[in-house]
């Protein structure tokens, strides 16, 4: 009863409650003297549980229909029936009712007018669900998630928002509306739905008292109690939705603001909005962004829109996979694809295929009658203000997969922030990616969008001004990265005239404190600088390639100073991470670029680069041609630096081919040349490689003095990168002269110095070092574990030789384990390869160890003409140590093949070499050969003395024969006593 100090007017606005309440309790106390919770009473009744909590809590007047399910669902009885239906009955005098004066003084006008009973129908408005929806579990699920009645206290009293934003196309709304019909059941009072229009071509988007009105007829409330103000409408709309269940899809939104005035006020309800642009303005929204299709999901709904009609084609998966990945994985231009594939018997996925790769015209034909790619970005990009506009346009002029804010910065001449917001704002319509925090990327599709766009609208200078701060960005900083970077004596250049041409310095400028910032800066632009300077397709808008025929519009003029300057630029970092045959092309474009501009000193520059990646990646001949030809330009040139530089290089491909002479005459010239030019870091390169020489033709002790050299001048200049080059050629001079012990720990040194400066091919080689040195001194398990990691590092580097050299190794290892047919195929393998790039020196290695294993086996013929070919190709090339170790192996075939007369020859001449080149372990295995020989012919004391020398020498270098050698000496000795 109503207080009777309340006035009429109050106890008449809210007297009508007290029925509501009434059979809110009646309803309660039914349910518990039945015995039934809230969801069994559900279960058995068909009405929700979240219904039964409101209408027991007094909220909302029940519908006759839910009154007579719950009486019968609780066993009530006439009488119990009875009071719950009167209590549920509104007749027309009640006097609890208000007034229509008291409604009048209470409410705005548009709540004066009677109720249209149509208004708590149940509606459903959701466009059909389609058989294609594939995928997206995991976007279900979350999605299914929020409408559930279990979601959470918090949620029970908000109402429930999920934002569903991504690119146009990306199946949104078909998500949105499958999950949507999935949903109906938690809401049984109504499913609405409104187009907003936000991206709908040729309209403009739906304002909120438009979408409000048309929420309200759906609702079933008729045009005259509809007021005209978008408050008015939006109190009307929330109290129509008040206590009851509804899901409401809002599709295609356009901003925050057109969303806001659209959501329910209370509980209870579910809002799905699909957008393309980030609504970050609804803060209690759940955020849900789209990405493209995986590969599984896109297949299916590829394979499944196509239809069973299509069986054939499915059977070709690549070319299904390829066709996914040429449409982006999209599901709007999976589905465009599929239906001419459906509708078109004739074309094949093949066909398809061959259409869509022309990137020029790929938008094109990915049409339909009523669906176009490209008026979906056409609208995207057309809801975007002028700047927006003008960045997605110039940023088709970025040749690379990714681009960060100071790139973009330059290119519009702008500042970072500035840059930056604008980014942000292209991220938020959805017409550039993220994978990673501050990079951005566009879709495939997206770009070739943007590359329309731009050739459409025609080159312009706002375009060439871009391009040039663009470029310019690039090439200084490419600049600055490269002083941080250590000069390594494998790829030491010349400062140049090239080298010294700065580029202008740029708007906005990356800063690279110290070297791990410039690594990490080229590594992430290195898809884009390679790019800038990589051959373009039609559609390709850098500037910096060679000239196209003009028939080619996507093409661009060539800019050969630009190619030359890039690509020295970028030589250091390629060359340093291992990218060699991607470098060598981009050298080779550059020294065809500078020889058409005239520029000889460009084109010596770009030579040299090209020389030294030939090198690296096991091209001798073409390597030594290209230091050719820059030596002779740079003799023209006059320039002493350059010609000392190409000597060097010249040098290094010369010895590595087994030219020892020819090699030691460049690198001391070469040496001469720094010497005189007062350049120390040349100067000890070379002593570095002149002492690597050396050591091939046996003079151990000179190239560890030039090598020490090396060493000390580098650690003077604090060079890290050179230093641990020298250490390694050192640790394997003291190993070959006889002290394993400071072999290993320089060998050890040279390792973590690669790779503290991030060498990567140096690593690879040391630990192949290593590997020798721990084979040699017993260690086979350690050695072979050496091996397989410098092979491994070897074939993802690219260096043949390299693997070559680890191939031979391992061979080496399956002979000590008597695993015989393993070895030859390793040696053979890495023949092949010796063969190819021009090594002489591996060449013979491998057929001496080859022969040495057949002769293991029995093969004795093949073995001795394999040992021939071995030594008459270390004669040629000078190799001294390689002929004395081939002359052991020769004179232990001949004591199984003619005697050990005929042997101890053999023993004598390979002593003879090894003593002269100073190879210690060479002149241990031919003194034990040639004792052993003694013995056999009866020379009893020179036996002794040889194999004591021998065993010597053994123990001196650690070697794991000495044990075996000691134990032959004790039986002998004995026998003579």
């Amino acid at each position: 009863m109503a207080r009777p100090d309340q006035p009429a007017a109050h106890r008449a606005a809210h007297g009508g409650t007290r029925s509501v309440a009434e059979f809110g309790g009646l309803l309660r106390e039914a349910r518990l003297r039945s015995g039934f919770t809230q969801e069994e009473l559900a279960e058995r009744s068909g009405v929700s549980a979240h219904t039964i909590n409101v209408l027991e809590a007094g909220h909302r007047r029940p519908r006759l229909s839910s009154v007579s399910r719950l009486a019968g669902a609780l066993d009530l009885d006439e009488a119990g029936r009875a009071r719950l239906l009167a209590a549920a009955a509104r007749p027309s005098g009640d006097a609890e009712r208000p007034s229509d004066g008291a409604r009048q003084a209470q409410a705005p006008s548009w709540q004066t007018q009677p109720r249209d009973p149509q208004q708590d129908r149940a509606v459903c408005q959701l466009p059909p669900d389609t058989r294609l929806f594939t995928g997206r579990t995991a976007e279900v699920t979350q999605l299914l998630a929020l409408g559930s009645p279990d979601r959470g206290a918090d949620s029970a009293r908000t109402v429930m928002i999920s934002a569903v934003d991504g690119m146009g196309g990306i199946g949104k709304s078909a998500l949105t509306v499958h999950v949507a019909h999935r949903l109906r059941p938690d809401f049984p009072d109504g499913q609405l739905f409104v187009d907003l229009q936000g991206h709908t071509p040729g309209t403009t988007p739906l304002l909120p008292v438009e979408a409000l009105g048309q929420l309200l007829r759906s609702l079933g409330t008729a045009p005259e109690q509809i007021p005209q103000e978008l408050a008015a409408r939006a109190a009307l709309y929330r109290d129509r939705l008040a206590g009851r269940r509804v899901l409401v899809l809002l599709d295609n939104a356009t901003s925050t603001a057109q969303v806001r005035p659209l959501l329910p006020g209370g509980p209870g309800c579910l809002v799905l909005v699909t957008s393309r642009r980030r609504l970050t303005g609804l803060d209690d929204a759940h955020s849900l962004a789209l990405d493209t299709l995986s590969d599984d999901e896109a297949l299916a709904l590829l394979r499944e829109a196509t239809g069973p009609g299509r069986a054939a084609d499915a059977e070709d998966p690549d070319a299904l996979r390829e066709l996914v990945a040429l449409c982006g994985h999209l599901p709007l231009a999976l589905r465009i694809s599929a239906a001419r594939l459906r509708h078109r018997p004739v074309l094949s996925v093949a066909d398809l295929v061959e259409e869509l790769r022309d990137e020029r015209h790929r938008l094109d034909r990915l049409e339909d009658e009523d669906r176009t790619v490209a008026s979906v970005f056409d609208t995207s990009y057309g809801a975007l203000p002028e700047p927006e506009q003008r960045l997605f346009r110039l940023l088709a002029l970025i040749p690379g997969p990714d681009f960060d804010a100071a790139s973009v910065a330059n290119l519009l001449g702008t500042d970072l922030r500035g840059a930056e917001r604008l980014l942000e704002s292209l991220l938020d319509h959805h017409l550039l990616s993220q994978r990673v925090a501050q990079r951005y990327h566009f879709h495939d599709l997206v770009r070739l969008h943007a590359r329309r766009l731009r050739r459409d609208a025609g080159r312009t200078h706002e375009d060439e001004a871009a391009l040039e701060r663009l470029l310019d960005h690039y090439q200084y900083t490419m600049r600055q990265a490269n002083l941080r970077l250590p000069r390594s004596a494998l790829f030491a250049r010349a400062v140049t005239d090239v080298d010294a041409d700065a580029s202008a310095v740029p708007g906005v400028v990356v800063p690279l404190p110290d070297r791990a910032a410039a690594l990490r800066w080229l590594r992430t632009e290195r898809d884009n600088l390679v790019a800038l300077l990589a051959a373009p397709g039609d559609d390709a808008p850098a500037p910096v390639f060679a000239p196209a025929p003009v028939s080619a519009p996507g093409r661009e003029p060539a800019r050969p100073d630009r190619t030359v300057a890039l690509t020295s630029a970028l030589a250091p970092f390629l060359q340093l991470d291992g990218a060699w045959a991607e470098a060598a092309d981009l050298h080779a474009a550059a020294a065809s670029a500078a020889r058409e501009q005239g520029d000889a000193r460009g084109e010596a520059a770009a030579l040299g680069d090209l020389g030294r990646v030939r090198h690296a990646l096991g091209e001798y001949p073409a390597s030594i041609e290209a230091h050719r030809r820059a030596l002779g330009l740079l003799t023209e040139l006059g320039d002493r630096r350059g010609q000392a530089e190409a000597r060097w290089d010249l040098g290094r491909s010369e010895y590595v081919t087994g030219n020892y002479v020819v090699s030691a005459e460049l690198l001391e010239r070469s040496l001469t040349g720094f010497q005189e030019i007062a350049d120390r870091h040349g100067e000890a390169g070379v002593l570095n490689d002149l002492g690597r020489v050396r050591l091939l033709t046996g003079d151990y002790p000179e190239a560890a003095a030039l090598q020490e050299r090396a060493v000390a001048m580098y650690q003077e200049s604090d060079d890290r990168h050179g230093e641990a080059a020298a250490l390694r050629d050192l640790g394997r001079a003291r190993y070959s002269n006889g002290d394993p012990d400071a072999g290993l720990d320089l060998l050890t040194r040279a390792l973590d110095a690669h790779r503290s400066v991030g060498n990567r091919l140096g690593e690879a080689s040391t630990l192949h070092d290593l590997g020798h040195l721990l084979h040699e001194t017993g260690s086979f398990a350690a050695a072979v574990e050496r091996y397989e990691q410098a092979l491994v590092m070897f074939r993802d580097l690219g260096n043949r030789q390299g693997e070559a050299n680890a191939l031979w190794n391992l061979g080496r290892s399956r002979n000590r384990r008597g695993d015989y047919p393993a070895a030859v195929a390793l040696f053979q393998q890495a023949r092949v390869i010796y063969k190819a790039i021009g090594s002489r020196q591996g060449e013979a290695a491998t057929l001496r160890e080859e022969g040495h294993t057949l002769h293991l086996t029995g093969e004795l013929v093949t073995s001795a003409r394999l040992f021939a070919q071995s030594r008459e190709i270390y004669r040629a090339i000078g190799n001294r140590p390689g002929e004395a170790v081939v002359l052991t192996r020769m004179g232990a075939l001949a004591v199984d093949a003619e005697g050990p007369a005929a042997a101890d020859a053999y023993y004598q001449e390979a002593l003879l070499l090894a003593r002269e080149c100073r190879s210690p372990m060479e002149e241990a295995y031919a003194l034990e050969g040639s004792a052993r020989c003694a013995e056999a012919t009866g020379d009893h004391p020179r036996a002794l003395r040889e194999l004591e020398q021998a065993a010597t020498l053994y123990d001196r270098l650690g070697a794991p024969e000495a044990a075996a050698a000691r134990a032959l000496l004790a039986t002998w000795s004995s026998a003579s006593a």
